[in-house]
């Protein structure tokens, strides 16, 4: 396993030195063999080993600072309180992927916090980041498990665990609101050419390499809500300091995705005010760019940073309307935007389940609508809408068998219901990997029928909709 360390080059007033501490009969559980043949890193060399369990230490590893506006309030430090980035690895398509170790211990970053991870959390992480990546979203990847006979205390003693991710970048908007509050022209000069370098070299060719740097930041934050939006995913912790320059879901914490759809959903217990509420995702995207730009306002004229932001909208509802267009097998604009509307207002009233619903409809055959109808009270008005669609489907002269295909591979048969993790981590808890591992193999290819695990893609029971997730990973 070759590290580099570009990110430890920029010094120490980005980052602190910090080691992985050792977890008690710490023990590799499960690691990701596609994704770590792919870096080119072998599990099995007891060197590789020695340093993700923390027995040998990495020279240049460390725990990065940074700031961040969380839940609308600002606050100048933050950083890595239980993570240590152990560095970079170059892989063979030339990109450079960070290296980061979560539950590694205590920073100078963990303020109150004891510095570890739990095994729930880091089960609930490799899932989910490994589900997005499946569903073609830019995700970290989870790239190794470990668990322990370490008591980590939350409400109650928790066996404690660590989660190895890789990503493009760790850097957030709060590296940048860091040191542009702190007046640190300097740094904030040295991080921005830090990313142009790393992450957007195509902008160095630019007459304003910053502009379009801004540019792409703002379209790939777009465009990943866009697909947020189109799958049903709720971050939960939306918080600029949870925001990746290069457009990556990072963070997962109190995440859900969506089932019986909601626009009002709320899948962290803590999000009291239903700040990151499901349909306020976009404008909160929106806000989070709108308090990095002002980290440039040194650079750029206020005219520029407006021009910048003034794209978000036009990317996040075009690549949405992309993203729909192919899930409901329709090939107009238009068509889409008279059809899903009135059809989000049914599924609310139905509370349909939204992933569940698109499988239905993807499979739909013509004049046979009962599949769908079977799923609603409302069967009148459902069967008003299904007519409507079917004679849009028809209109628009597309073959229907070759649509209905297309569109089963885009709407997933499986996500990752909270309560299926939920019987996962209870088993993993009780040292059962197996539930775990049969719900990330569909998981890992969510878009295939898995006729053995049908049970993995039912809707939840009553008792699965009342769980609570919360921030207290």
């Amino acid at each position: 396993m070759k590290l580099e360390h570009h990110y430890a080059a920029l010094g120490d007033a980005f980052s602190s030195h910090v080691a992985i501490q050792p977890l008690h009969e710490q023990r590799l559980v499960e690691c990701n063999q596609t994704l770590a043949s792919f870096l080119e890193i072998d599990f099995k060399s007891p060197e590789t080993r020695a340093i993700l369990l923390g027995e040998e230490s990495v020279p240049n590893s460390l725990s990065m600072v940074y700031a961040g506006h969380q839940f609308g309030g600002f606050s100048p430090q933050l950083g890595d309180g239980r993570g240590v980035l152990l560095g970079e690895i170059r892989a063979p398509d030339g990109r450079l992927y960070d290296l980061h170790m979560k539950g590694a211990g205590l920073t100078p970053y963990s303020r109150r916090g004891d510095g570890r991870a739990v095994l729930r959390s880091c089960i609930r992480e490799y899932l989910a980041s490994e589900a997005m990546a499946a569903l073609q979203i830019p995700t970290s990847r989870a790239l190794a498990l470990f668990d322990s006979r370490e008591a980590v205390y939350r409400e109650i003693p928790e066996p404690g665990a660590m989660l190895l991710r890789s990503a493009h970048g760790h850097i957030r908007f709060g590296h940048f609101e860091y040191f542009f509050y702190q007046g640190k022209q300097d740094e904030l000069q040295q991080l921005i050419d830090y990313c142009l370098k790393q992450y957007f070299p195509d902008a160095l060719t630019a007459e304003q390499p910053l502009v379009a740097m801004l540019f792409e930041v703002v379209k790939r934050t777009a465009q990943m809500i866009a697909k947020w939006q189109s799958v049903g995913f709720q971050h939960g912790v939306m918080n600029t300091d949870n925001f990746s320059m290069t457009g990556e879901t990072i963070d997962y914490g109190p995440y859900g995705f969506m089932e019986d759809f909601d626009e009002g959903w709320v899948c962290n217990h803590s999000d009291y005010e239903g700040r990151y509420a499901f349909s306020r995702q976009p404008g909160v995207g929106l806000w989070n760019l709108n308090c990095l730009m002002r980290c440039f306002s040194e650079h750029l004229s206020r005219d520029q940073l407006v021009a910048i932001l003034q794209t978000y909208e036009t990317q996040l509802q075009t690549h949405y309307d992309h993203l729909m267009m192919a899930k409901m097998g329709l090939q107009k604009q238009q068509d889409l935007h008279a059809l899903l509307p009135p059809l989000l207002q049914l599924m609310s009233k139905e509370k349909m389940d939204y992933t569940l619903f698109f499988r239905l409809l993807s499979s739909l055959e013509q004049n046979d609508f009962a599949p769908i109808l079977d799923e609603v009270i409302d069967r009148e008005a459902m069967r008003d809408w299904l007519h409507e669609y079917q004679s849009v489907r028809l209109k628009e002269d597309g073959d229907w068998s070759s649509v209905s295909d297309a569109m089963l591979a885009v709407n997933p048969k499986f996500i990752l219901r909270n309560y299926l993790a939920h019987e996962a981590i209870q088993a993993a808890e009780r040292g059962d990997y197996l539930p775990f591992r049969r719900l990330l193999n569909v998981l890992n290819s969510p878009f295939a029928d898995h006729d053995a695990a049908n049970d993995l893609a039912q809707r939840a029971p009553e008792w699965g909709k009342s769980l609570e997730v919360s921030c207290s990973s």
